[in-house]
């Protein structure tokens, strides 16, 4: 029986697989223009998977024959010089063709002269004169794991092979998948004598970068599961892992894997939107090396204050030119919704809040929830104590909660951080970020008690009744009778400083705090 993969390559007998004809079909035709390309997109975002297909189906044509070569780990080798590098590259290729039972009359030279970058295009040559009737495709995964020491060199030699090759015979076509573009890759080498010049290979093709699962990618995905062992999915759970991973593969296997193997392995038990939450949690709390990534690269500079602001909320504008956005959504941190930058999807909104409050003094409001009682008599939360605890805490920071240093971020991470604390072990908080309008919406469940939590910035009394009125409709959606409603003012003698209200909106029932 097959399963969900969230490691390595994809095995057609062992493991589902979302179709991924279209972009095979895109990719052949930048192989049959004799392109050289290159498909980046961020860590486990399927681009091993790419290749492993686009080998599988040159593999059954008659013109082509590919040799798929991957250096990952190697970035672990920093002092691996040119000529090592060459030798490692000729063992793989030979392998590779060992393993595809491919046999031709050549072998690569390791003269001490031949194992360098003119070397490499001679035994290039060589073997592709010696294919005859074979127009031979060089796949490169993880090309971002080549050492400095020795991509500039392989690049160059592509370059020089690539201008040639109405002369001499090499590569019909070459594809590097990995993160970085060939812009990037640059960017990495420490030595200014080094440089690709300004006509590498890779300036005169395209970067291809593989599009996210689409909501029928995951149903079609889920559904091969169903067929081999019967157990369906709700239509709403399909639903739910779309939204809150963005289409990311590797997030959507994750899930998959968690829901039938760990939550629900009772394959008579139909999979519902209850089983879909806690897969999501128990995914957030996880440990793995995707969540390890992420965080490494979201505290790069340039990145960490853009990261800070989009999970509060702040409008900014999608601007690509933008040497830190354009980072940002090469390592998959940012994307881009209605013009607007965002993050990437709803996991790793969760995912960044929690590593980040530490750093935004969240251990301040530990104290609140240590010296305070918040049940009421019938053991649920009560909301008003909650926040007016929080509002006391708020105004016994005094002036500097209204400092123009005292970031519109840490004040709303702070009662993310608030209100993790009070439900944790007993419940969960999910946070969705409303990305341009200053806003979270944040579901708060506590024992068998759910509520929804509001957190808004100050800009005006138009816009905060305008809140009221998102909130609820929020409330509707989610079949709740009472919500509540949290404005960070940060107006120098803000009128309506440390202000709490009651209204009636709709039928709804709402607390509305100004901190």
């Amino acid at each position: 029986m097959r399963k969900f993969n969230i490691t390595g390559k994809i095995i057609l007998a062992q493991h589902y697989f979302v179709d991924l004809t279209p972009q095979i079909a895109k990719l052949m035709a930048l192989v049959e223009e004799g392109s050289y390309f290159v498909v980046n997109r961020p860590r486990q975002f399927g681009k091993t998977t790419a290749l492993n297909f686009l080998a599988r189906h040159l593999h059954g044509t008659e013109a082509y024959l590919p040799i798929l070569i991957s250096f990952e780990g190697y970035g672990n080798k920093p002092e691996l010089s040119s000529a090592e590098f060459y030798g490692v590259f000729w063992e793989k290729f030979l392998l590779y063709l060992q393993a595809k039972s491919v046999v031709y009359d050549w072998q690569p030279s390791a003269k001490p002269e031949d194992v360098s970058d003119f070397g490499f295009q001679k035994n290039v040559r060589a073997f592709c004169k010696a294919a005859v009737g074979k127009k031979i495709v060089l796949l490169i995964d993880e090309i971002d794991s080549i050492p400095e020491t020795a991509v500039i060199g392989f690049l160059r030699a592509l370059r020089e092979m690539f201008l040639d090759r109405d002369l001499l015979p090499t590569f019909h076509a070459v594809a590097l998948a990995g993160v970085h573009d060939i812009k990037n890759l640059k960017a990495r080498v420490r030595e200014e004598s080094q440089t690709l010049g300004t006509a590498s290979p890779f300036n005169i093709a395209i970067d291809y970068e593989l599009p996210p699962f689409s909501r029928e990618n995951i149903q079609q995905y889920f559904s091969q599961h169903t067929g081999e062992t019967g157990q369906a999915f709700d239509d709403a759970v399909v639903t739910r892992v779309y939204e809150v991973t963005n289409g990311h593969p590797w997030l959507v296997s994750v899930l998959a894997k968690l829901l039938v193997e760990d939550l629900v392995p009772d394959r008579r038990q139909k999979i519902l939107i209850g089983h879909t939450e806690e897969a999501i949690q128990k995914l957030i709390k996880s440990s793995n090396s995707n969540f390890d990534s992420l965080y490494k690269n979201a505290r790069k500079s340039g990145i960490f204050p853009i990261v800070l602001d989009l999970l509060t909320g702040a409008r900014r504008e999608f601007n690509i030119h933008s040497d830190s956005i354009a980072l940002g959504v090469r390592y998959g941190i940012f994307a881009e919704g209605n013009q607007q930058l965002i993050l990437a999807n709803l996991i790793y909104a969760q995912v960044l809040y929690q590593h980040f409050k530490e750093d935004i003094g969240a251990a301040d409001v530990k104290a609140i929830v240590a010296d305070n009682h918040f049940e009421d008599q019938n053991g649920r939360l009560d909301f008003r104590r909650v926040f007016d605890k929080f509002q006391m805490f708020m105004k016994s920071k005094g002036a500097a909660s209204k400092h123009p240093d005292f970031r519109e971020a840490f004040g709303q991470l702070l009662v993310l951080s608030y209100l993790d604390m009070l439900v944790n072990g007993k419940g969960w908080t999910f946070k969705e970020v409303q990305s341009g309008e200053g806003r979270i919406d944040v579901i708060c469940c506590y024992k068998n008690q759910k509520e929804v939590v509001e957190l808004k910035l100050w800009y005006g009394e138009r816009k905060y009744e305008d809140g009221l009125e998102q909130l609820a409709r929020y409330l509707e959606s989610e079949n709740l009778s009472c919500g509540y409603l949290v404005v960070f003012d940060r107006r120098e003698n803000a009128p309506k400083d440390y202000a709490f209200s009651e209204h009636e909106v709709a039928g709804k029932k709402i607390q509305a705090w100004v901190v």
